[in-house]
């Protein structure tokens, strides 16, 4: 136990360090810029930069992500102040030249993680201080940042190009090494799974925004509709500092604090598992705040609005008064609706808003979706409203979860009952419905939606699902008509890949 007890420090202070650390060096870094790995990779602060360096491309990419998302979507339309490229986006017209389609940036960071994963055993070799602990876990966390990366082009492209080695820039044939979806998932599973450890006293490694490996695992056993090894990763994410609370959706931001989450979102790590930092004073601004408040090219769609406000809180208030209007949506001049999660920071500070790219609640949410395709019914809707801490008798499973409340707990909106009558299977429909509009509510423009459309339309067999959803943001009967056929094509729901 006293050496478990001590890994688990180290651990802990590689996550400190790294944190402490990061707030200086990662805007130094120049995306595209290389260093000489000769005279580089000589010792832990050289692997501390390296680590920064390398995902640098990703503060340009990351916020069209957000933008595709949104407007592919049942979450976002488009103003009259909107470009030919969003409106395009918005009506699923893809431009071989919009610049919110480009995925090179997510390749430089992957060439930048296979350079790092190249030169860790020189780390290795020249410094006494990084030992096998280190090498190890660094290379998971390495992995799993590179994981991340290719999932998350996959379920934009529906394929990707697999960037072998340690390559200065992308091969001349980018369909030489071409993955569809499904075989990629399978590729990822193999290469994470060796650098997940079930050890509670370890912890999970944090290296400033890189993602969490159980966490991530979880989420694409999910997309194989495997859910048993699915639940299994995501609660051990959910329990990745075993004697803290983290990760465990306690009250740290109830009441009238969850804006709270938004604002330096990085160094919020009980809720906060991976974010894009951005510096307004380091010239690195987040172009979001610009795109859907101060331009405003996008707004809420009225299906937003109107499931905010359909919300019934538990203090007397209209709609959903933690993450409704005036916190991830409000109202500019006259009765204009604007997008204001990015805001949330005042005055010019707000250009410096991070973009999380996973959370707790989230996690906690595809872990009741897991649970739910598992019949585990009562354990899943216990998990969407008010947590283990309003539960009598506590599944001895969940012991460690005492201070947990719920989604909907959290939020201070009333639960989610289930009708009588129904079925097992209508229960799960019902329930994963309940799951996917509460993922609205809670990550609304965090950039999940569209994958999460795919992903259950996909599971149910019913490409009406998703088309559906969509079309009804249209007004216009026949624009509706339109989207709503194309996208009952499974093909049309991946982005054009430019060769």
């Amino acid at each position: 136990m006293k050496t478990k007890t001590i890994l688990r420090a180290i651990v802990l202070f590689v996550t400190v360090t790294f944190t402490i650390s990061c707030s200086d060096d990662f805007f130094d870094q120049q995306a595209g810029n290389r260093i000489d790995p000769e005279k580089h990779y000589q010792s832990m602060v050289d692997v501390e930069m390296s680590l920064y360096g390398a995902i640098v491309p990703l503060q340009n990419v990351i916020p069209n992500l957000i933008m595709i998302d949104g407007l592919r979507s049942d979450l976002m339309d488009v103003t009259p102040n909107a470009s030919i490229y969003l409106q395009e986006i918005n009506q699923h017209v893809f431009s071989a030249d919009n610049p919110y389609l480009d995925g090179s940036d997510f390749y430089k960071s992957i060439i930048n993680l296979n350079e790092v994963l190249v030169n860790l055993p020189k780390v290795y070799e020249n410094d006494p201080n990084f030992d096998d602990f280190y090498l190890k876990y660094i290379t998971g966390g390495v992995i799993g940042m590179r994981s991340w990366i290719y999932f998350t082009l996959a379920r934009l492209y529906g394929e990707v190009v697999w960037v072998d080695g340690n390559l200065t820039s992308m091969p001349d044939e980018l369909g030489q090494n071409t993955l569809q979806k499904d075989a990629l998932i399978d590729t990822l599973i193999n290469q994470i799974e060796p650098y997940i450890h079930t050890d509670e006293l370890l912890g999970e490694l944090r290296i400033g925004y890189y993602v969490n490996n159980k966490a991530l695992l979880g989420e694409l056993y999910l997309e194989k509709n495997d859910y048993a090894n699915a639940a299994h990763y995501l609660k051990l994410a959910c329990e990745s500092y075993a004697s803290i609370s983290i990760y465990k959706v306690d009250r740290t931001f109830s009441r009238d604090s969850w804006f709270n989450i938004f604002i330096s979102a990085g160094s919020n790590e009980t809720e906060v598992i991976s974010a894009m930092p951005y510096s307004l004073t380091e010239g690195q601004a987040n172009p979001l705040r610009l795109w859907m408040q101060d331009a405003w090219v996008v707004k809420p769609s009225q299906y937003m609005i109107d499931t905010y406000q359909s919300q019934e809180g538990l203090r007397g208030y209209p709609g959903d008064e933690n993450r409704g209007i005036g916190i991830t949506i409000d109202t500019l001049s006259g009765s204009d609706m604007y997008i204001k999660k990015y805001s949330l920071d005042v005055g010019e500070e707000g250009f410096s808003s991070d973009i999380i790219i996973s959370r707790a609640a989230g996690v906690h949410l595809l872990l009741a979706e897991a649970l739910n395709r598992m019949g585990q019914h009562n354990m899943a809707l216990i998990l969407l409203n008010n947590g283990i801490n309003g539960e009598k008798d506590k599944p001895a499973e969940y012991v460690n979860w005492a201070q947990n409340r719920g989604i909907r707990g959290r939020a201070y909106v009333t639960e989610r009952t289930l009708p009588e009558g129904l079925t097992d299977q209508q229960k799960t429909e019902v329930i994963e419905g309940y799951i996917m509009t509460e993922r609205v509510l809670e990550q609304a423009y965090e950039g999940h939606r569209w994958f999460d459309l795919i992903r259950i339309a996909k599971r149910r067999n019913w490409n009406g699902y998703l088309a559906d959803k969509v079309a009804s943001k249209f007004s216009d009967t026949s624009k509706a008509n339109e989207i709503r056929e194309k996208l009952k094509n499974e093909k049309n729901w991946y982005l054009p890949v430019i060769k």
